[in-house]
């Protein structure tokens, strides 16, 4: 519901703050006094077009805010909110709009600078406005299809079609991508063979490049190799001049006659003893070493051609050999796909025949019970005209049959004639002016369970209309604020009396500049309101009729 608005340095207002009731409110005020101008300014802040007209005279900008009441947002709102970020405070939506004297403007949507088109698009989910045409929802076509659904009790059914339609629309992609171009989808798959035939064909091992690339140092230093190693055996175990091994069995013969004189010696004995175990170990592996060193002479070339083929593989497939092999996998899975083409593309037409067959009865069995619905509307809405003194209106929700679509076989339009003899025509095409508010509350009020907008706005409802019909409209907006928050303005008393909360709106002069307002009244303020609306003054004779029409709607006209 709309809970605060907001509006500063807007046409004729100067600052303005006003903080709405849950239920019926109406807004009254003297011709010329601003009521549309409070509208214009909703309107403003729920996207509707902006100039430098609307931006009061010497001011540097316009800005409206609009505070709402959030306590069960439907699909569609939840899902623009999340798709442009944009947070609830502790349940509370704020949006808002700037508008510069030079006509440059701002959109805000809770703490975020928001493009003017989701406001609308937010407004299209929280408000109805009726008496202009930007955020009349039961004027759009696809909101007439969910209103009849939300009344036949087949959201549900429609829900399930869509799904099933969804779930065709993608098999039909698939078989779609299988039939298109085979003759690509031929060389592609050629091309795919190639590259796995390639690639296995190179029999490529994981670590085979560095095991490669470690023999190739080898062979390439074989000499070096075999020459240092000579002289570490030489050093340590074979040298004429003085090996090492010589050196330390010289040095354990002396240790052994000191630790027989000094026990203290014998650990150094066992340590030397461990060190002379580890240069003849050392000695013996540099021996068996070069016994090894024996290279073909082809082998070399061989690793340079081996390593030339991995490296070829390496630039068109990927940086090592595990790369290319993996390459090579997510190849060989692609064109087993290819291969398979014919037996995948059979098997996604028998499940699309399965699936438009379960697709086309659901759809079916919707349509039925969207046309039994219909006919029991039409009597309703019809009743309902009536009610607000449109006898010769014809109402008609027009079913007319479609191919199979998201929203199952039908096309759903809502039809009116508004006078006896014409034909009906769409409704968005025959509403207008105090008419449109007028059938706009015989929908709503028949809808009031199933439209999913929180807070309706009506203007000029009460053209060409007083008397009775005026207390049956009363009568409609109070029960229809049970479910809605609603919001009316209004120069009728019976419509004044049916609210729960009452505003009225004037103009002032301020220093020389026009200036209007708006209050909240209370119950003596309220009657002589209502006594001004029954015939233009207050007296004795307006106010105890003003008090009689309050008394006699107690339930819905006290505050």
């Amino acid at each position: 519901m709309l809970e605060t608005l907001r509006i500063q340095n807007y046409a004729l207002i100067d600052r303005l703050e006003v903080e709405f009731t849950p239920g019926f409110s109406v807004l009254t005020g003297e011709t010329g006094a601003g009521k549309s101008i409070i509208v214009g300014a909703l309107g403003l802040v729920l996207g509707a077009r902006a100039s430098a007209d609307m931006v009061r005279d010497g001011a540097p900008m316009a800005r409206v805010e609009a505070v709402f009441r959030v306590n069960r947002p439907s699909a569609r709102l939840r899902a623009l909110l999340r798709e442009h970020e944009v947070e609830l405070e502790d349940g509370a939506l704020l949006v808002a709009r700037s508008i510069s004297a030079d006509g440059r403007g701002k959109a805000y949507a809770g703490d975020r600078i928001v493009p003017v088109a989701l406001l609308a698009a937010l407004g299209d989910e929280l408000v109805d406005l009726h008496g202009q045409h930007e955020h009349q929802s039961l004027l759009r076509p696809e909101c007439q299809m969910d209103l009849l659904d939300a009344f036949a009790g087949t959201e549900d059914a429609a829900a399930r079609v869509a799904a099933a339609v969804a779930r065709l629309s993608a098999i039909d992609r698939d078989i779609a991508a299988l039939e298109t171009d085979d003759r690509e989808r031929t060389r592609r798959a050629e091309f795919l063979r190639f590259e796995v035939d390639e690639i296995d064909a190179a029999g490529l091992q994981p670590g085979e490049e560095d095991e490669l690339r470690a023999r190739l140092r080898r062979i390439t230093h074989a000499e070096t190799l075999f020459t240092l190693a000579n002289q570490v055996y030489s050093g340590l175990y074979d040298n004429e001049s003085g090996a090492a091994i010589d050196g330390v069995d010289a040095a354990l013969k002396d240790l052994e006659e000191l630790s027989e004189i000094d026990d203290e010696f014998g650990a150094l004995l066992r340590q030397l003893a461990e060190a002379r175990e580890t240069i003849d170990s050392v000695a013996s592996e540099i021996r068996q070493h070069t016994s090894r060193m024996e290279f073909d002479a082809g082998e070399l070339d061989d690793i340079n051609r081996r390593l030339a083929l991995i490296g070829a593989l390496k630039r068109k497939y990927g940086t090592d050999v595990d790369a290319v092999l993996a390459y090579r996998n997510r190849a060989a899975e692609e064109l087993a796909g290819y291969e398979n083409r014919d037996e995948r593309l059979e098997t996604l037409r028998r499940e699309r025949t399965a699936a438009l067959a379960g697709a086309m009865d659901a759809a079916g069995r919707l349509s039925a019970a969207r046309r039994a619905a219909a006919l029991k509307l039409d009597k309703q809405v019809v009743a309902a005209l009536r009610d607000l003194d449109m006898k010769g209106a014809h109402f008609e929700a027009h079913i007319e049959p479609v191919d199979l679509c998201a929203h199952g076989v039908d096309r759903v339009e809502f039809m009116l004639s508004a006078n006896a003899g014409e034909r009906p025509r769409p409704l968005r095409v025959v509403a207008s002016g105090g008419e449109i508010s007028r059938i706009m509350l015989a929908l709503k009020s028949v809808f009031a369970g199933a439209d999913r907008i929180p807070t309706l706005v009506f203007d000029e409802i009460d053209a060409g209309v007083g008397g009775a019909v005026a207390r049956r409209v009363a009568a409609k907006m109070a029960e229809l604020s049970r479910s809605h928050q609603v919001i009316c303005i209004t120069h009728l008393a019976q419509i004044a009396a049916a609210a729960k909360s009452h505003y009225t709106v004037s103009k002032h002069d301020v220093r020389g500049h026009a200036v209007t307002g708006m209050d909240w009244v209370d119950a003596d303020e309220r009657e002589r309101e209502v006594a001004r609306l029954l015939d233009g003054s207050v007296s004795d004779i307006s106010l105890g009729h003003a008090r009689a029409l309050l008394a006699d709607m107690p339930e819905k006209g006290k505050q």
